[in-house]
């Protein structure tokens, strides 16, 4: 299966809330543009809070996804790892490629444990994402993709 793990794009606050900016917009639209080049999208998982939500919902369209995209508190910032790759051994097929929205720290302790701890993620900036190409042991790092910089390919 593939695994994309992407970060929020920029986001401000908005009363007790944040929201994406119209920065965060664009760069949600242009990562999802890269993606739709690279992959075919058969189920999203998101973080709850806003800002994932319209990242997702953004990257989704441009990906042309037209499946439900799923709420999990366990893709906040605070999130359980574990319990995150626990789930999609559980719920998802090998021939799966998975969209996960959520933030930091969590993008990066999940892409560090998909590969058992033995490669350090790039560090994600806000809507960067990383394609890991995972058997369901281990993961393998396959394309960093950025709005603001050319992608990187392992």
């Amino acid at each position: 299966m593939k695994i994309i793990i992407l970060r929020h794009g920029e986001a401000t606050f908005a009363n007790s809330d944040r929201i994406l900016s119209s920065a965060g917009m664009r760069q949600a639209a242009a990562t999802g543009t890269k993606l739709s080049a690279l992959v075919k999208v058969t189920k999203c998982f998101s973080s709850p809070k806003t800002r994932a939500v319209q990242t997702a919902q953004i990257v989704c369209n441009q990906l042309g996804f037209t499946g439900e995209i799923e709420y999990l508190n366990e893709l906040t910032p605070s999130g359980n790892t574990d319990y995150l790759i626990s789930f999609i051994e559980a719920c998802c097929d090998k021939s799966d490629v998975i969209l996960l929205v959520s933030h930091l720290p969590l993008v990066e302790n999940l892409a560090y444990e998909l590969c058992k701890k033995t490669k350090i993620p790039p560090q994600f900036d806000t809507a960067c994402s990383l394609v890991i190409d995972f058997n369901g042991q281990m993961g393998h790092f396959e394309q960093f993709v950025s709005p603001f910089k050319e992608d990187v390919i392992f």
